[in-house]
């Protein structure tokens, strides 16, 4: 019966994560109070170029918790991290692309549906639940190059507002920004809005941000200028754009006046990283005890 248990996918995956080869630190930055902005793709015991393990991702957590960090979603950016609180530093984590294994149902005996253990919301849904101050929720990119999470995409998708995280767009076809023209860029944002917007209604106005498919944006073209220019239905399409480009993006340079740096905000591919790297980085953990601004150094108290 235990085995069988194992199989069907009803009880954790626990034991260690297989060896990886992780990527040197980021070069050093004259900007602190750096935020980190973590991106996962797939979850899985099959290891591939883009995927974690389920122990993994749990264990990362596990440390990022206890190094005093606290989950942050897009809109806290926007609202200055005014809800970050003093002990704590902002960390974001995303998913990107919308497999299958980050939302998906188990068929129990009799027919009911329930959240597989193994896959990145429910882990990520047992750890809050478990240490409530490490904020409330993450961020799933979703492109429509595929159907997102493989099947029920409405009913998904509107849980994980339900549930309090957060949806950024990844595009409609998944195609990188580094091989189109700008003036492409509105075919990529807009009719994935327009999907979002079949399987949400009016709440397709939570979905502002922009995760560039490959992790990269164009640079001397004015895309950032495009992006921004970019509306749906008499709103903004994109107020912040992420890369994935294995840095760490400070609070103080995204908001100085007129260089559109909420366009370029760095993510790290956690395929190819480990926390205690990251705990290392120069820019990111600042032992700082005040601040007088909110654009000041942040705090760290371990």
């Amino acid at each position: 019966m235990l085995l069988f248990l194992v199989l069907a996918g009803f009880l954790p995956v626990t034991g260690n994560a297989p060896a990886l080869n992780y990527s040197p630190e980021p070069e050093s930055t004259d900007y602190a109070s750096g935020i980190p902005v973590l991106t996962y793709h797939q979850i899985t015991m099959n290891q591939s170029k883009y995927s974690v393990t389920p122990f993994k991702l749990r264990d990362d957590m596990r440390r990022l918790f206890d190094a005093g960090f606290f989950l942050i979603l897009p809109e806290d950016i926007e609202d200055g991290l005014s809800r970050i609180p003093f002990d704590r530093r902002p960390l974001m984590i995303t998913f990107d692309d919308g497999w299958e294994d980050n939302f998906r149902y188990i068929e129990q005996p009799g027919g009911n549906l329930v959240l597989d253990p193994n896959c990145a919301l429910a882990i990520v849904n047992s750890f809050l639940e478990e240490n409530p101050d490490f904020g409330r929720g993450v961020v799933f990119n979703i492109s429509w190059d595929k159907v997102p999470f493989g099947s029920r995409t409405e009913e998904k998708l509107n849980t994980l507002l339900d549930m309090g995280h957060s949806i950024g767009n990844h595009s409609e076809d998944h195609r990188s920004f580094m091989s189109i023209p700008t003036a492409l860029f509105p075919a990529q944002v807009i009719p994935a809005l327009d999907s979002f917007h079949r399987n949400l209604g009016l709440r397709v106005s939570e979905i502002n941000t922009l995760a560039y498919p490959g992790g990269r944006l164009p640079a001397g073209v004015n895309a950032e200028q495009s992006l921004s220019s970019l509306e749906y239905r008499n709103r903004p399409a994109v107020i912040q754009g992420y890369l994935a480009d294995g840095a760490v993006s400070s609070f103080r340079r995204i908001f100085e006046s007129g260089n559109l740096a909420e366009y370029r905000i760095s993510r790290i591919d956690m395929a190819l990283y480990s926390i205690p790297m990251l705990l290392g980085w120069r820019n990111l953990m600042i032992d700082s005890r005040s601040r007088d601004s909110l654009h000041d150094d942040l705090p760290w108290r371990p």
